[in-house]
């Protein structure tokens, strides 16, 4: 699939087909998504993942993790979820990462790094180094890098034809049901799996105006969308046809009657 129509064909799917498992491949094609994302400081460890599957992972790690995202039907559905989470712990190696992008020529020295720039300005640096500052602030930008990842993940799945989407959960059950250190903290869940309901799942999901979004210069002053833009997009596949589309409501109906929930 080419990128753009990945991006104008994801969706978050809310109904899977519970009785197909999905490729052990298609999923290390979605982690492999995700491990190659950027990630400030090169702090690659921050960004981690626990993979639970229908019929391999034990059915009381699963039901209470089932439980933990209060029991949504589309989790009881989907054969795959992956717990993303953020360890804090990761950023203890930002020294030695950052080294190691000296030395593959990613930060250069025409820009100033060298060892000595990491060990007397980066290390000292908040800014920089996470762990010299604010923990709040450390945790906001370890969620912010986790979900880097986690985008591209849920883009990787739609490209390899299946349905996904995230859930939230209570994160300390689910540290504690998947034995996780207390440097570890779940962020968002996502479902894997191949979708019962039509890719188009209804249509493109309602989005504020580009102009509400994005400014010019200074906050305040809108980027107007170029029309030439959106038809390129639209004829790209990044720009779908908007929801409800005139057979979503038949769908969701038989849906609901397939899999016993109510209309």
């Amino acid at each position: 699939m080419e990128f753009k129509r990945a991006v104008g064909t994801r969706r978050t799917t809310r109904y899977y087909q519970a009785w197909r498992p999905v490729e052990k491949e298609k999923v290390q094609k979605i982690l492999h998504a995700a491990r190659l994302q950027s990630h400030h400081g090169n702090a690659q460890e921050v960004r981690k993942a626990v993979v639970i599957t229908k019929g391999e992972t034990p059915d009381a790690v699963r039901d209470g993790l089932i439980d933990a995202v209060y029991n949504q039907p589309q989790a009881h559905q989907a054969p795959v979820a992956i717990v993303w989470c953020t360890d804090m712990a990761g950023w203890e190696p930002l020294r030695p990462a950052l080294l190691k992008l000296i030395e593959a020529g990613a930060l250069t020295s025409s820009y100033g790094w060298s060892e000595e720039f990491v060990d007397s300005v980066v290390m000292k640096t908040p800014d920089f180094n996470v762990l010299a500052g604010d923990v709040e602030f450390a945790k906001w930008l370890s969620s912010f890098e986790c979900g880097l990842g986690v985008g591209s993940a849920l883009l990787a799945a739609t490209d390899e034809g299946l349905g996904t989407g995230l859930v939230t959960g209570r994160r300390e059950q689910i540290r504690e049901l998947l034995k996780m250190p207390e440097s570890v903290i779940p962020t968002q869940i996502q479902l894997v799996g191949y979708a019962a309901e039509g890719t188009e799942a209804g249509g493109q999901r309602p989005r504020p105006d580009f102009e509400d979004l994005y400014f010019d210069g200074t906050w305040g002053n809108s980027i107007q969308s170029d029309q030439n833009v959106v038809d390129e997009l639209s004829e790209a596949g990044m720009i779908q046809a908007a929801a409800p589309l005139p057979h979503r409501k038949a769908e969701l109906r038989a849906l609901a009657g397939m899999f016993g929930l109510p209309e």
